[in-house]
C-alpha cells in the first residue's frame, strides 16, 4: 500500500513539474527563420523624431514580449527606446515598453519585455518603435528582410520587407510537456533495465 502510495506522489510531483516547465516564450515568428543574417538589411539610426512602424496579425493567443535584433551606434548611454503596440484597425494603444540604451546588446536579438496583450490571436497589430536622446551619429538601429506581414513603414516611407522581429507568447506547450513525459519515462525504463542487468 506505501508503495503504492509512493508511486503515485511520485508520478503525480513529476506530472506538476513538467506542467510547469512546459510554460515556455513561444516564439511567433514575423520574417521568414530560413533566412540567413547576410539578408537582413539595416535601417540606420532611428532618430529622435522618426519612427518605425511594423503591421502584423497575431497569431497566438497573448503577447508577453518581442524579439528584436538591434544594432547600437556610437554613444546610446543617453538612448532610449520606445515601444508601442496598437490596434491595427482603431489606432488604439494596447501596450507600451521603454528600454535604456545601455541595456540593448549590439547586434544581437534582444528580448524585450511587454506588458500582456491577452486574447490576440487573429487580431492586427502595429508595433510602433522610437528612439528618444538619438542623433544622426549616436542611437538604434534595426534590421529588416525580405517578407510581407503587414504594411512596413521606416522614418516615415512605405518600405518593402518586414521587420526581423518575434512577437512571445508566453504559454503552456504541449509539445514541451510530451517531451519532457517521453523523456522521464525513457530514463525510468533505462535504469529499470539496467537494475535488472546487474541485479
Amino acid at each position: 500500500m506505501k508503495k503504492k502510495i509512493s508511486s503515485a506522489v511520485l508520478i503525480a510531483a513529476i506530472l506538476v513539474g513538467a506542467f510547469l516547465y512546459a510554460h515556455v516564450d513561444k516564439n511567433i515568428y514575423l520574417y521568414d527563420r530560413s533566412l540567413e543574417s547576410e539578408d537582413f538589411i539595416n535601417t540606420g539610426i532611428l532618430e529622435a523624431g522618426e519612427t518605425l512602424e511594423q503591421t502584423f496579425t497575431m497569431k497566438d493567443e497573448a503577447i508577453d514580449g518581442i524579439n528584436l535584433k538591434i544594432s547600437s551606434v556610437g554613444n546610446v548611454e543617453d538612448v532610449t527606446l520606445l515601444g508601442t503596440l496598437k490596434d491595427a484597425g482603431s489606432n488604439e494603444k494596447v501596450s507600451e515598453f521603454s528600454v535604456a540604451g545601455s541595456e540593448i546588446k549590439n547586434n544581437k536579438i534582444n528580448k524585450l519585455k511587454v506588458p500582456r496583450v491577452e486574447d490576440t490571436k487573429g487580431k492586427e497589430y502595429t508595433l510602433v518603435l522610437a528612439c528618444e536622446g538619438s542623433d544622426e551619429q549616436n542611437g538604434l538601429s534595426f534590421y529588416v528582410t525580405q517578407g510581407n506581414v503587414g504594411k512596413l513603414t521606416v522614418k516615415g516611407n512605405d518600405t518593402n520587407g518586414v521587420l526581423v522581429s518575434r512577437m512571445l507568447c508566453h504559454r503552456f506547450d504541449v509539445e514541451t510537456f510530451i517531451v519532457l513525459l517521453g523523456f522521464v519515462a525513457f530514463v525510468y525504463v533505462f535504469m529499470r533495465t539496467l537494475y535488472k542487468l546487474f541485479k
